[in-house]
Formats: structure tokens, sequence, C-alpha cells
């Protein structure tokens, strides 16, 4: 039992201000919130894959999310797969949620309807405001908006713009085009590789004069992470093949180009990230949703980037989970490679309190960000907090127990993975 220690260190960890690192939020005019009901809102992010890991559905997961059809009828679908799901990271911060937020003990079939009428009668531009000022006391969030972007309110977010257009060239399920994006962003056709490079360049700018303060990719989900180093006549040759196969409309869903232009565009977007001194966040370890090839998000891939650009600072997400030891070895050993604790405390919350325990024994703790929401609703943002903040004082109270440290140091330290590490590693107090 950590008693006393663990209690003084988490009454000053509650009270401390946070940068949130990575957040998925709603941000556009007239969005702030996923769904319009409660389980709509709920089932959008994370909670959904467990329950499907569980055994729903995903006919009967769609059925859920319709919000034509009678809320307890859509419940019945859910709740037995929400049973063995709520004591999973993911399901426990939504109950601390209903619980803080709402007045709810927990979400149930006795508290479902009223919790949702809750949901719905809130206005949720406040209510959004409200959860990440009033509740969680974060300062700023590091939005990620995306390939595109969109307006932001500067009073909550600053923002990580993806280039992945740029790198992997796609068409997706819906029929969206990235290619088509980037010829009307760029005002003219894209007939080489010299014009893909302008086009991104020229993008950058903009989003650096609308304030973006790191560039992020999340190419995990569809390709390994191992950028080779690709010349440019391989490159322009692979290109052009591919641009002459689109304009054929000779394309499948997925990719547009080829993996070795994938590899020279990230290549060249680090360089460009170098120059510009930008911080580079990289989705590492578990992606979210059901079924993908984990093996593809070790951050041990990128050990060849970490030693080509010793200017660029990395910002390994989730602490790369299954490969936090992975993912603290390179911190240790690369000055330009640091950990982000984003998504981590609900994946497993009893392996964020180890992680940072190791973290802590093996890498200087200014190289350590305590805490993303990665949400897509405020609520679970609070929830996720909630339990971040627990387990940072979990893991200190537990160093100074062994005599590591002092319990003044270990609230010194959360103040450093709460606030002061992430404002310095994106550079917030230039802003």
């Amino acid at each position: 039992m950590l008693g006393k220690t663990y209690d003084t260190i988490l009454q000053a960890v509650d009270e401390m201000p946070v940068i949130d690192t990575h957040e998925h939020l709603p941000h556009g005019m007239g969005e702030s919130h996923c769904g319009e009901d409660i389980l709509g809102e709920y089932l959008t992010h994370y909670l959904s894959s467990d329950l499907v890991s569980a055994g729903l559905r995903p006919d009967d997961l769609a059925k859920a999310l319709d919000p034509s059809l009678p809320l307890m009828e859509r419940w019945d679908v859910v709740e037995p797969y929400w049973e063995v799901s709520r004591y999973t990271g993911y399901g426990r911060a939504l109950d601390i949620a209903v619980r803080d937020i709402y007045g709810f003990d927990s979400i149930c079939r006795e508290t479902i309807e009223e919790l949702n009428q809750a949901f719905q009668e809130k206005n949720h531009e406040r209510h959004l405001r409200y959860v990440l000022k009033d509740l969680c006391n974060i300062e700023i969030s590091i939005l990620d908006i995306g390939n595109f972007g969109s307006s932001y309110d500067p009073n909550l977010y600053r923002c990580a713009w993806r280039p992945e257009d740029y790198i992997r060239p796609y068409t997706d399920e819906e029929g969206e085009d990235s290619l088509e994006r980037i010829e009307k962003a760029y005002g003219s056709e894209v007939q080489s590789l010299d014009n893909l490079v302008d086009a991104f360049e020229g993008e950058l700018e903009l989003r650096l004069s609308q304030g973006i303060v790191a560039l992020k990719i999340g190419l995990a989900y569809v390709r390994p992470l191992r950028f080779d180093k690709v010349d440019y006549t391989t490159a322009k040759r692979s290109f052009a093949g591919a641009i002459r196969k689109w304009r054929q409309g000779d394309t499948e869903q997925g990719s547009l180009v080829a993996r070795e232009v994938q590899d020279f565009m990230m290549h060249h977007v680090l360089q460009v990230a170098s120059e510009k001194q930008l911080v580079f966040q990289i989705h590492t370890g578990l992606q979210e949703g059901n079924g993908n090839t984990i093996s593809n998000s070790d951050p041990a891939l990128l050990n060849n980037l970490f030693l080509d650009y010793p200017d660029v600072t990395f910002d390994l997400f989730h602490i790369g989970y299954p490969y936090q030891g992975v993912t603290c070895v390179l911190a240790k050993n690369f000055p330009n490679v640091f950990i982000d604790m984003c998504w981590a405390h609900i994946i497993s919350p009893s392996i964020a309190v180890h992680a940072l325990s190791d973290f802590l024994d093996a890498v200087p703790y200014n190289k350590i960000s305590g805490f993303g929401g990665d949400y897509c609703f405020v609520d679970g943002v609070y929830g996720h907090l909630y339990m971040a903040r627990r387990n940072i004082a979990r893991a200190l109270a537990q160093k100074v127990a062994d005599g590591v440290f002092s319990t003044d140091t270990a609230i010194k330290i959360a103040h450093s993975l709460l606030y002061d590490n992430p404002r310095r590693i994106f550079r917030l107090e230039e802003i």
C-alpha cells in the first residue's frame, strides 16, 4: 500500500494544469460532438473495439449506432458485451466520465435513458469547453487536423497536420482521392514527382502560417514504419507510371503509388521538417479498431530515420504498446526521440504505470509527455485524464517508497510530465 505518499502526490497532480499532446476532438464551425445520442457518441471511439473483440458482430454494432432505432432496443444489443468490457481501460474511462460529469454511478440498463436525456439536453459547444477547461484544467490540446485541416479555436487547441496525402496518395472506400485534393490545393495538375514535392512544400507553408506546431503520420495502419532511402531517379520513374495509370482511371482502392515513392517522399518530408525544426509525431504500437498487422507499428522500424535526421524531434505515440520496451530504449539512445503517453493510460492502465516506472528508471524525465486524450469526444478525455493522473501518481509514489527520490521531487516530475515537457517540446512558450 502506498498510503499517504500516494495521496499527497495525487492531491498535487489533480491540481496541475495539463498540456494535452494529442486529440481528435470536434473543432470545425458548428462541430462540437460526434453522435446524436449517448450511444452514438460513446461508441464512436475505442469502446466499440472492445465490444467487437468481446463478440459483438459488426452489423449489430451498426444497429447500435443507428439513431433512428429506439435507444433501449440498441442497448439490448450492446449490453451483454458492455458488461464484459466495462473493466477495460476503455470501459472504465466512460464509467468515470458519467459519474463525475453527469452524476450517474455507472452506465447500465437503469441509467442509460436518463443519461441519454442529460447528454441530449446539454449545449455541446459549451460542454466541450467546460470539460476541457473547467474539469480537466487543460491549457492547450494538440489537435490532429488530419490531411485537410479546418478552422479551430486557438483558446483550446494548437494543431498537428498530416502530410500523408503527399507521402502515400490514396483512394479510400468512399472514393475520396487524395491526388484530386492535392491538385485542387496546388491549383494545377500534378504531372510529375517534382510537382508533388512542390505541392507539399506549398501546403506546408500554408499550414505553418495557420499555426501548426507539429507534423504527424499514422501510416502504421496501412504499411510498415520502415522507410528506406530511395534515389530520386527511381522514385520519379515510379511516380510517372503511377500518375499515368491514375489519369487513365486504372487504379484500385488503397495507395496510388508504390512503396519506393512513399519512402522517397517520407524522407523529403523529414528533410523539410529538419529545416523548419518541426516536431514529428508518429503513431507507433496498437492500431485502433479490430484486425491489423501489429508488427507494422514497431517503433524499432524507425531506427534509420532517427539516425538520418538528428535535428528532427520525434514524438513517439502511445508508448509504442506493446513495444514499450523498445520505445524506452530508443528514447534512451537518441537525443531526438521522445516518449508520448497519449492513449496509453486507457489501452492498459497497469501497463501505463509499469511503463512509466521503467521510463523513469532508464530515460531522463524531460523526454516524457504524460498525457494525450486521443479521443473523438470530450467526455472520454475527462475519463482518460482522471486515470492518467492516478497512474502517474502511483508510479511516482512507488519510486518514493523505493527511496529513489522524495515526495517533493515526485511532484516536480509529475508537473514536468503533464505540463513543462510538452510545453517545451512543442515550443508552446513561443506562441
